[in-house]
């Protein structure tokens, strides 16, 4: 094993257990490289800049600018920890012939779990029913009739990795599922009996759930508002465990406020968290979660690793396990 001397000198953002590094992750880290956190280079950038050969983003952070790179004459890869590169200028690190890596397969079935998790607390008005039993102040309440899930219709928006996944999970509720994507995928379609709709717009009258889980792109940037929301069914819940600019946010607030829809999950918001008086932290219709969807320990670990050892391989000039293409 090498000596700490012997490793290379990565830099990263900083342990935090709410917002960045949970203290956990720090020794796997420490297995690859010498870790400089950003605060300390900021402090002291003359005695660093020359040793970083990569740079692990989490979060989105340390933010990747032309003036960083600026300093770091000796950096060779941004592995970013997760899926999306939608943080990064990928055109800025082409442009330095600098390499990039994202960790896209790590953690789809853990984001799967979780949106079948959140289908089903929305479908079953589980928050509500845990304030009944547990809130003291809160009626003791036998009816709260949420819905059905067994033998309902689920509309996958975007069938990658994750979207498969669910589709799998789905057929375990014996739920019919119809997907959209900009490709269709029929050796999928035939291994689980899936039905493909070209157009969004006639996929999304005929579900009962609605769930995407698209990547960010111009093509996808707010493609789900108010037209959408319109076209839903009325007892519909939407689920987005995307991005939260997949979603025109002021649009499905109109919705849900007007009963549109009936109700959404959203893991993703922007900004991230909303400001205390933001609509949809008032609403009884509304589940929110803190953009969990890949946090199990063995997923998160995972990516930790995987996102290292493309970090690693960049600065041994060998092949990149999960480089992006720029």
């Amino acid at each position: 094993m090498a000596s700490l001397e012997d490793k290379p000198m990565v830099l990263t953002s900083h342990v935090d257990e709410l917002n960045a590094y949970p203290q956990i992750f720090v020794p796997v880290i420490k297995k690859y490289f010498r870790i400089v956190w950003w605060a300390d280079f900021e402090n002291d950038q003359e005695r660093y800049a020359n040793e970083i050969q990569g740079i692990l983003v989490n979060g989105g952070l340390p933010k990747i600018t032309s003036e960083l790179l600026d300093t770091l004459p000796n950096l060779k890869i941004v592995s970013t920890l997760g899926v999306g590169t939608d943080h990064l200028d990928l055109q800025l690190l082409k442009s330095r012939g600098i390499k990039v890596s994202s960790v896209p397969d790590v953690s789809s079935d853990c984001v799967a779990d979780w949106g079948m998790t959140l289908l089903v607390a929305a479908a079953r008005k589980l928050p509500e029913a845990m304030k009944s039993a547990t809130d003291t102040a809160t009626p003791f309440n036998y009816n709260i009739l949420g819905k059905k899930i067994t033998g309902s219709t689920l509309g996958i928006v975007g069938l990658g990795r994750i979207g498969y996944r669910i589709a799998e999970r789905a057929l375990g509720f014996k739920m019919r599922v119809l997907y959209n994507d900009i490709t269709r995928r029929p050796e999928k379609e035939a291994a689980l009996s899936l039905e493909y709709y070209s157009s969004l717009d006639k996929l999304l009258p005929n579900c009962d759930f609605i769930i995407t889980v698209v990547p960010l792109t111009p093509q996808t940037h707010g493609m789900m508002g108010r037209e959408q929301f319109k076209l839903m069914k009325k007892s519909a819940i939407f689920i987005n465990i995307a991005r939260a600019p997949v979603v025109q946010q002021d649009e499905l607030v109109e919705a849900l406020q007007s009963r549109t829809i009936q109700a959404a999950v959203l893991d993703v918001t922007s900004p991230e968290p909303l400001p205390p008086h933001h609509p949809l932290l008032h609403m009884p219709n509304v589940i929110i979660t803190p953009h969990m969807g890949a946090n199990s320990l063995e997923s998160r670990r995972g990516v930790v690793e995987a996102g290292c050892e493309s970090c690693t391989a960049a600065i041994q000039g060998k092949a990149i396990p999960r480089e992006v293409v720029l």
